[in-house]
């Protein structure tokens, strides 16, 4: 048998978690459910994961409520009982269900709050892993779950003279709990993704003026969010288990998928399609013709579509101009308006291209631009994403065996097995958090349970069969990147600079790195078969008598 841990430790556990959002939530009722010791450690002070940090002015959901919510598989009770008042949750109604689901399954025993961890290292004698909070506090567990996010560790600019500004700054997903007073200020909100396009036109209606600083402008959906009534309800709740279902088998885990191909449909009857689609709004548009993502003629047809939308939208030509895409149609993640456009031809919102007049540097007042132009501003917001994918695991110190460093292990380029598993550092089970893993494509919560339950099922099986320990083999990795990189390479995504592309130091690859799973979740589900539990030709497992 394998000794107990050696060094000192102050508890031992069955299975630490890291993150209190949907996928820490998931796994440690789902791992409490099979009778093991779990034990959640969260940075912040109460549960959300992503909608605990991301309270800005505007945030909520762009996946329709009924299906951004724990299924059955999480609960067959509670998956009937909660109502959404809106058809996109806010981040405040998405706090309340957090909040309601953990007390109504007595999950806060289990977690710890206001604790970061600040290592993980693999003790090979004891087959253990050793945890280190910041605060000095060690514990062991047989199994390591990061459940930190694909997009929660901030990108903040190095934005020279930020350091002498004498106004008040916030990165988005770091607002205070109290809010932000934005009444009568002179704000800049820098970038144009998802999280800015929300900022904007709810800081306008009580602003003096909001400067909108853009790079490289989204594509933006109509959101048509409406309030959710009885009958909405009634409707939803009858047909739910059939709903789950049908995501499940979506190549966007949504209740929605592809009527064909935009190129096999007429000019008139495909431009029937997106008009129709348009008005429902909603990611329903993302999902309509399944050759746009790889046939430029394809994709040009839903970019032309756009392009005259927002002269429609949007009153002055410039403007107009700044916030047109120029990349193409679903190379970047669309983004669903909720006021935008409209917020684009208020008096008191300006929009500056930073291409063309790029920030020089913060000034004490405010921004001063490359070409001399300076903006008097009281408040700047930086709406400029994440470190994806592999920020919030490299900001911890995490060593597996033979003490590598998983900085070390993806210096080049990040290896995993399904997003999931890595090699050399056994007993680690990335949840939604794992590079090439199709969190982009798909809506989350039918990612996370897809990967639960696949962690769970092979943790049921290890210690069914009397096996320490787990991790991928190297050809499993690579085998897994080549599949990936297939599918990527036949699409346009890699043309375009975005949060889910990195550039690689891999000698054998050029150009940026997809770094999400672009195949659809049918094919991602078929591979987790290939690698589930019992499959044992795909890992390296030791046994507990060795």
């Amino acid at each position: 048998m394998k000794e107990k841990v050696q060094v000192p430790i102050d508890e031992e556990f069955d299975v630490i978690v890291i993150g209190a959002g949907f996928s820490g939530l998931y796994i440690l009722k789902r791992l409490r459910d099979i009778g093991l010791s779990v034990k959640l450690y969260e940075a912040g002070d109460d549960v959300g994961g992503t909608w605990y940090w991301n309270r800005y002015p505007g945030a909520r959901t762009d996946s329709d409520s009924m299906v951004y919510c724990f299924s059955d598989w999480f609960d067959k009770d509670i998956a009937h009982e909660w109502t959404w008042p809106e058809r996109y949750s806010t981040q405040s109604d998405l706090l309340r269900y957090f909040r309601w689901v953990v007390d109504r399954l007595d999950l806060r025993s289990d977690i710890q709050f206001n604790t970061r961890v600040s290592s993980a290292v693999y003790d090979e004698q004891s087959t253990r892993w050793l945890i280190t909070t910041t605060s000095g506090r060690k514990v062991a567990a047989r199994y390591f779950v990061p459940a930190v996010g694909a997009l929660s560790h901030p990108k903040i600019p190095d934005l020279k003279g930020l350091d002498r500004f004498q106004g008040d700054w916030y990165h988005s997903s770091r607002f205070p709990a109290e809010g932000v007073d934005f009444d009568g200020k002179r704000v800049a909100v820098i970038g144009s993704g998802a999280t800015g396009t929300q900022i904007v036109p709810e800081v306008a209606k009580v602003a003096d003026q909001v400067f909108h600083f853009i790079r490289d402008p989204y594509h933006l959906v109509p959101g048509r969010n409406h309030t959710l009534n009885n009958e909405d309800t009634e409707a939803v709740q009858r047909n739910i288990q059939e709903i789950w279902e049908y995501s499940r088998n979506t190549f966007g885990g949504f209740p929605y998928d592809f009527v064909g191909n935009a190129l096999d449909f007429s000019p008139e009857e495909r431009r029937r399609i997106y008009e129709k689609n348009w008005k429902q709004g909603g990611f329903p548009f993302l999902y309509l013709f399944g050759d746009v993502l790889a046939d430029k003629e394809a994709n040009e047809t839903t970019q032309e579509f756009f392009r005259e939308k927002i002269r429609q939208l949007v009153r002055d030509e410039q403007t107009a101009d700044i916030i047109t895409p120029k990349t193409p149609w679903l190379t970047k993640r669309p983004v669903l308006d909720h006021g935008y456009y409209a917020a684009c031809n208020r008096d008191n919102v300006s929009l500056i291209d930073m291409k063309s007049t790029p920030i020089e540097q913060i000034t004490e007042q405010g921004i001063r631009t490359k070409e001399g132009t300076e903006y008097d501003i009281d408040v700047i917001v930086m709406a400029t994403g994440f470190e994806s994918y592999t920020g919030s695991m490299l900001s911890m110190d995490i060593r597996g065996r033979n003490h590598i460093r998983l900085k070390e292990r993806w210096a080049d380029r990040p290896h995993d097995y399904l997003g999931i598993t890595v090699n050399s550092f056994p007993n680690m089970f990335m949840l939604y958090c794992g590079p090439y893993n199709p969190a982009p494509f798909t809506n989350a919560p039918t990612l996370i349970e897809q990967q639960g339950e696949w962690i769970v099922d092979w943790i049921k099986f290890m210690r069914k069969n009397g096996y320490a320990s787990l991790e991928p083999r190297q050809e499993s990795e690579e085998e897994f990147f080549e599949q990936h990189m297939q599918i990527a390479e036949g699409t346009l995504i890699p043309q375009t600079s975005s949060w889910w592309t990195k550039q690689t130091k891999d000698p054998n690859r050029k150009g940026l790195l997809l770094m999400s799973w672009a195949g659809g979740f049918p094919a991602y589900r078929q591979l987790c078969d290939e690698g589930n539990a019992g499959n044992v030709n795909k890992f390296i497992l030791t046994s507990t008598t060795e």
